[in-house]
């Protein structure tokens, strides 16, 4: 017994020896299967997208201009690899072409050029005027160019990587893009009234400033020019969309009949109202069914005590797709609408509806200055009260024949838009307005969500932080299953001795 013992002893432990050679090559080799399978997917810059919860991958919006859209239009993502925006510029257009063959829409083509490695076409776009770090769009004979920084909102770095504070756009502003190529070519001319002392688009003050928004105006293809009445015979029919922003001095009895006739020959008006002004337009406002009264929003909805935060949207172009936003306003003027006008018949009737409510506890106070602030239910407006508001005539028959309809856009506030509240990214104020001047203008302005930045969860990891991760992954991770390998192994013997 004692020589089959032995035996016995002398055969386990050849085998545990090359059990634990076996093990350590078994380790080793998936070591090196992981490091190889790390560089290759870090070479050709694969990444695995997890989707989180049920997310669209479009918006509705930008589905339907995909469906409205047809042939072929081609997408050139001109930028570094290495750059922190290329995973979320590359997975939004990867989601566009998507969404296009889903509603048999346009066949969108993507090239990506990295100045890097494909430095002959890297030349040819350059020498087309195409900038690097840029996507171009390209439909038949026409072409639109947007840069990437511009759907970046909130990075004064322009480069998107790693600011916090930034939001991604990048779905709204391509988008917009390919609606542009789609349509039939026309200026988008901005005529910015100015001899009042109303807001200026080129006011680039970091509080009371307008270039924000007039920064988005010409990102999304409108020429936004400062428009003075006075010598004018007419308003020239080349002006898409009039702005009246804030205009705080009473027009001229000519200048109201030049606007008249504007809007009579199918013009486009979009009137922000200074809260406590008199201009002079009211009147003619009150002709389109639209009543600018001398009432201030109050309600205890309210961020600073002097503003009104509004969450009631009507059924409308301009506000359908705020997906319960908020938007908040200022010293609010209220308004009052007269649901049907009649006009003239042969070419529609005037229909003019609510865009916004206040909440129902809200009412029109007279004296917004005195406080505290009471209802006096003889003298002032009950809630909900009408803080904005759209008229529009011959927008049934403008889609059947070449008839321009005439559309009005009034908002109770001008102070939303200017740079300090559009800072504040927790608002739809800046949604609300380009919607309001894409409806205007006869365009659709896209969607505000956005595919690259909240569809998909991923790591967003830099060079430097995915050379780290890669380490880790390649060394730590198998050392330490190895160092837990090689205790059990030294507790198990030790217990069999």
């Amino acid at each position: 017994m004692d020589k089959v013992g032995k035996r016995v002893a002398s055969g386990v432990k050849p085998r545990r020896k090359a059990l634990k050679a076996t093990t350590l090559l078994a380790i080793a080799l998936s070591v090196v299967f992981c490091f190889l399978v790390i560089i290759i997917g870090f070479w050709f810059d694969y990444s695995w997208e997890i989707p989180v919860g049920s997310v669209r991958v479009v918006s509705e919006r930008t589905r339907d201009i995909l469906a409205d859209t047809q042939g072929r239009i081609s997408i050139t993502c001109f930028m570094d690899r290495r750059d922190p925006m290329a995973r979320s510029v590359a997975r939004l257009l990867r989601g566009l072409s998507s969404a296009s063959r889903a509603v048999a829409g346009a066949e969108i083509d993507l090239v990506y050029v990295d100045p890097r490695w494909d430095v002959f076409r890297a030349a040819q776009l350059v020498a087309r005027g195409v900038p690097e770090n840029s996507l171009e769009f390209a439909y038949q004979r026409r072409k639109v160019v947007v840069a990437l920084a511009d759907m970046i909102v909130g990075d004064s770095s322009g480069s998107g990587g790693g600011n916090q504070g930034s939001v991604f756009r990048g779905e709204r502003i391509c988008a917009s893009a390919i609606s542009r190529l789609a349509l039939p070519h026309r200026q988008l001319k901005i005529g910015w009234l100015q001899g009042h002392s109303e807001a200026r688009f080129d006011d680039y003050d970091a509080f009371r400033g307008f270039s924000d928004i007039a920064h988005d105006l010409k990102r999304d293809g409108f020429v936004v020019e400062g428009l003075t009445l006075a010598g004018l015979r007419e308003i020239p029919a080349e002006i898409s969309v009039l702005v009246i922003a804030g205009a705080r001095r009473e027009m001229l009895a000519s200048e109201i009949q030049l606007i008249s006739g504007y809007l009579e020959r199918g013009g486009c008006l979009l009137y922000l109202a200074a809260n406590g002004v008199v201009t002079g337009c009211e009147p003619l406002l009150k002709s389109w069914g639209i009543e600018v009264t001398p009432y201030t929003a109050v309600s205890s909805q309210t961020l600073t005590g002097r503003d009104i935060v509004i969450s009631s949207f009507s059924d409308h172009e301009i506000t359908r797709k705020l997906n319960n936003a908020s938007v908040v306003l200022g010293l609010t003027t209220c308004l009052m609408v007269d649901d049907l006008i009649g006009r003239d018949e042969s070419v529609d009737l005037t229909r003019s509806l609510k865009l916004a409510e206040s909440d129902a506890n809200a009412w029109g106070e007279l004296h917004p200055d005195s406080y505290p602030r009471r209802y006096d239910p003889l003298t002032e407006l009950a809630g909900p009260v009408v803080v904005a508001a759209a008229a529009e005539r011959g927008g049934l028959v403008s889609r059947d024949v070449a008839y321009k309809p005439t559309r009005i856009c009034v908002i109770g506030d001008v102070d939303f838009v200017m740079n300090r509240a559009l800072s504040g990214r927790a608002n739809a104020n800046r949604d609300f307005f380009m919607n309001a001047m894409g409806w205007l203008a006869g365009v659709s302005m896209g969607s505000s969500s956005s595919v690259g930045g909240d569809a998909m969860l991923t790591t967003g990891f830099t060079r430097s932080e995915w050379i780290f991760s890669m380490v880790c992954s390649v060394l730590l991770v198998p050392l330490g299953v190895l160092v837990l390998f090689g205790i059990v192994c030294v507790r198990k013997t030790s217990k069999e001795k």
